[in-house]
């Protein structure tokens, strides 16, 4: 390991340091499903397990269909999105969710925020940042 807690080019983590890298990973998926829900429903509405769908060909941000319905009921309970029930084919009614204005303004907000953070990663990354 070098000064700042993070291991010299080469060198692997330890078991105890890929458990805190497993954290680390779900404590950033957990922080990007809010953008990524709305970036689908920007596209137009959908389902809960569309969205799951969705999710499983993102590498790194599965998720199961479970857990996404409370966090589209706090983005609802936000204003940020609104749900309709329609008869389904298959079986039950499907829960819809699509964007409402107030979702759409967050969402510009949120990806130039995104957008910020990921140039400013970068540039550090690259060393440009002094």
């Amino acid at each position: 390991m070098n000064g700042v807690g993070s291991p010299n080019r080469g060198e692997k983590l330890s078991r105890g340091e890929k458990l805190n890298l497993n954290n680390w990973q779900t404590q950033v998926r957990k922080g990007l499903l809010d953008i990524v829900i709305l970036n689908l429903l920007r596209h137009g509405q959908c389902h809960g397990y569309e969205m799951v769908q969705t999710f499983k060909r993102i590498q790194g941000l599965k998720i199961r269909e479970g857990n996404i319905y409370p966090i589209l009921a706090r983005l609802q309970t936000d204003g940020l999105v609104t749900s309709y029930s329609e008869a389904s084919h298959d079986g039950p009614p499907r829960k819809y969710f699509r964007l409402t204005e107030l979702g759409e303004k967050a969402l510009i907000d949120m990806n130039a925020h995104w957008d910020h953070v990921i140039e400013s990663i970068q540039s550090i990354r690259k060393g440009t940042d002094r």
